[in-house]
């Protein structure tokens, strides 16, 4: 079979189609560099990126809080909806650990149920009076060896 050679006629207009595609793809690309970045959690790029901070935080805990230990994810300022979301990632993110939660459902809970808590993750800012040792501190928050009361 013959080798038919192509005309620039017939191959011209799925070219220019080819390259209005590609313009409204990059057209529509968020404007700021970010995209260009890995994203630092899963939530960053979401529509749920209030938690990133306390995802991160608890993904750089792991590396000290100890096996077995009790822990509790704590906000600054409090926020029992975040405190809750925050529990719920310390038990996913937190293998062997302890959790306990500071709130449920929204809803804060009595500070008896995690006072006995050996790790105080702090979500925000640093707290004026230290509850413990620092252990580990990100700009996303603190990681505290709470001492006993």
């Amino acid at each position: 079979m013959p080798h038919r050679a192509s005309k620039p006629s017939s191959v011209l207009p799925p070219l220019l189609g080819s390259a209005v595609l590609v313009a409204c793809a990059i057209a529509s690309l968020p404007q700021s560099g970010d995209w260009l970045r890995r994203p630092r959690t899963p939530f960053d790029r979401s529509q749920a990126n209030m938690v990133a901070p306390g995802y991160a935080l608890l993904t750089a805990a792991d590396r000290v809080i100890p096996a077995g230990a009790s822990v509790v994810v704590r906000t600054e300022p409090p926020d029992a909806i975040q405190e809750t979301w925050y529990h719920r990632m310390a038990v996913a993110l937190l293998p062997g650990r302890r959790p306990r939660p500071a709130a449920f459902s929204g809803q804060s809970l009595s500070p008896d149920l995690w006072r006995d808590a050996e790790y105080l993750v702090l979500v925000g800012a640093r707290p004026a009076t230290p509850p413990g040792e620092p252990v580990l501190e990100t700009t996303d928050g603190t990681v505290w060896r709470l001492t006993k009361r």
